[in-house]
């Protein structure tokens, strides 16, 4: 399992490469332009396409690390079936959602609910915003299991990076005691630096100015005044990645 430490290593320099002055003048060096930016982009979506085997062997590698019980499945109907599954093993009656094209096209509701499993949509009333969002945050809470997509997965440290808008609650992956992701292969990307290039052109291209984005490396941990880890204090403590592509299949 990685430290802390070594996470926020990585972190800081993704950021240093995302961010560079000239070391001849302290000044910031100009914007990128428009097309720049969508350059960058391009560049690293043909990057992670050409390496697309290596990233997947290195996710699954950092994967088990961080304490992901990974599945890997070659389609989104599979992918349903996976998630139905480990609600099974698991005895889960109820679980909550968000709403991403990955659960739509897996069937994820319609292969639950033939369980015996119960889902909620997370999404708010527009009409009554505040009381809809308590309404829902109890329901996460008391759900036995929380399901998302992702919009990009970092391979060098296992990272499920989610994008904050309607319908993606980060309550979905923080209150129920067990969270699934389903991934595709193609939404795999090396490192931070990546990640922060294609949302660049994300807002751009979208005209969204958000930033905020919800980071999930594993089960939550927690460590007391004498560094006795703890798992599961503040979050999920079991987490689980399915994982839709090339590879060989694993059994949930």
């Amino acid at each position: 399992m990685a430290s802390r430490e070594e996470f926020l290593s990585t972190v800081r320099e993704a950021l240093a490469q995302a961010d560079v002055h000239s070391d001849a003048d302290d000044a910031p060096l100009a914007p990128l332009s428009a097309e720049e930016v969508r350059e960058r982009a391009r560049l690293v979506r043909l990057n992670a396409e050409s390496r697309r085997g290596e990233l997947l062997e290195m996710l699954e590698v950092q994967a088990e690390r961080q304490e992901w019980k990974l599945v890997r499945v070659s389609s989104l109907a599979e992918a349903g079936r996976a998630v139905a599954q480990i609600a099974a093993k698991l005895g889960v009656t109820h679980a909550v959602r968000s709403e991403h094209r990955v659960l739509e096209e897996a069937g994820v509701d319609g292969v639950l609910a033939s369980a015996g499993v119960e889902v909620t949509l997370m999404v708010h009333d527009e009409a009554d915003p505040e009381g809809s969002r308590a309404g829902l945050r109890e329901v996460a809470a008391r759900a036995g299991m929380g399901i998302t997509g992702v919009d990009y997965m970092l391979a060098e440290t296992a990272t499920a990076a989610l994008v904050s808008r309607r319908g993606v609650s980060r309550q979905v992956g923080l209150l129920p005691p067990v969270h699934v992701a389903v991934v595709e292969a193609s939404q795999v990307v090396e490192g931070m630096a990546d990640l922060l290039a294609l949302r660049q052109a994300d807002q751009l291209d979208r005209g969204d100015g958000r930033w905020y984005m919800n980071l999930i490396s594993g089960p939550s941990r927690t460590a007391d005044i004498e560094q006795t880890l703890v798992v599961g204090v503040h979050g999920p403590g079991e987490v689980h990645l399915v994982l839709v592509g090339p590879g060989p299949a694993l059994d949930p």
